[in-house]
């Protein structure tokens, strides 16, 4: 990926931040699978599910990109998702790079889901949302 040279005196606060934000993600998936998998992260069945499903989600937006498979990005996703199809409560194992990662991605997502803006007769809709958003903060909390 070619990088591109921005004048930082025409840029707003905010774009410099989500630009800071995106350069600090790209160094984080250069790392993954590089490292030890010794922090441990405690998932009961429910998380556990919730994780598949946020894997699926992240392996469709980072599937399209030919640099994904090709660093270590691609087998962590297949490692996680082996572990969301076990049965039971159990304790995965992550390198650093991809914990944070994690958390960064779910951080994301649940910064997402707060800004969305339902109308009052989108009842499901809204309930859905907040749903998610509750699951967010759960497995958010156990990453902390």
């Amino acid at each position: 990926m070619k990088m591109q040279r921005v004048n930082p005196g025409t840029m707003d606060p905010m774009q410099v931040n989500n630009m800071s934000s995106m350069m600090g993600i790209m160094n984080t998936i250069q790392k993954i699978g590089k490292g030890n998998r010794k922090y441990p992260l405690d998932l009961d069945s429910s998380d556990k599910k919730f994780m598949g499903r946020f894997i699926d989600e992240i392996r469709k937006q980072f599937g399209s990109s030919e640099p994904a498979k090709g660093n270590g990005l691609y087998d962590f996703f297949n490692y996680v998702k082996e572990f969301t199809n076990r049965k039971g409560q159990g304790v995965i194992k992550l390198s650093y790079e991809e914990y944070e990662f994690l958390k960064k991605m779910i951080r994301d997502s649940l910064k997402g889901t707060e800004t969305l803006q339902i109308p009052w007769y989108n009842l499901l809709k809204k309930f859905s949302v907040y749903m998610l958003k509750k699951q967010y903060a759960k497995i958010l909390k156990k990453f902390r």
